[in-house]
């Protein structure tokens, strides 16, 4: 379904409606999608949906390799974000311009990784089959991928790492695994 069969949707379901605050949300949508549209940024809007439907890792919009050059970076954009996750290293931030400061302000985010990597080992995604000795003979493999998945599961040395690729910055990494969460007695 392309962006005006949705737009299409969102303004049947517009007039059919009665509900003042649902119009007032359909609107919105519909002003989204031609923001997207206006400013071309439909292919990046596509890719942010494979991406959640593939299980990728949760978009950031730039790595940096320390804090000064994260905070000196998204300080000079203009316009500043609102809001957007970057990562410093392999850790996430939050980068937030607080207009009474003028400033974009970083704040670690442990619960993103966290949360993420616990989700797809209870998903308990089928292992690849991809077996490395080492951590360093996975990053070659990962780094030989001229388009690498947004995700797979692969052995490291007898360990569930979980190979993962930030497609809007281009970025390959491994993440262990944690263990999965038991089932729950009630089920």
């Amino acid at each position: 379904m392309h962006f005006f069969d949705k737009l299409e949707m969102l303004g049947r379901r517009y007039s059919e409606s009665t509900s003042e605050k649902e119009k007032q949300a359909l609107h919105f949508a519909m002003d989204a999608i031609y923001f997207i549209l206006g400013t071309g940024q439909g292919a990046e809007l596509e890719a942010y949906i494979q991406s959640q439907d593939a299980s990728g890792p949760p978009l950031v919009i730039g790595r940096f390799k320390t804090r000064e050059e994260a905070e000196a970076a998204m300080n000079a954009r203009k316009p500043p974000v609102d809001s957007a996750r970057v990562l410093i290293g392999d850790d996430y931030y939050s980068a937030m311009f607080v207009p009474a400061t003028g400033r974009t302000h970083l704040v670690f985010m442990p619960p993103i990784l966290e949360h993420y990597l616990q989700e797809m080992a209870d998903q308990r995604l089928t292992p690849s089959g991809l077996s490395f000795a080492t951590k360093a003979e996975a990053e070659a493999w990962m780094n030989q991928q001229p388009t690498p998945p947004q995700q797979v599961v692969i052995d490291i040395a007898g360990a569930p790492y979980l190979a993962a690729y930030h497609h809007r910055i281009d970025y390959r990494v491994l993440y262990p695994l944690p263990a999965p969460t038991p089932p729950s007695p009630e089920t």
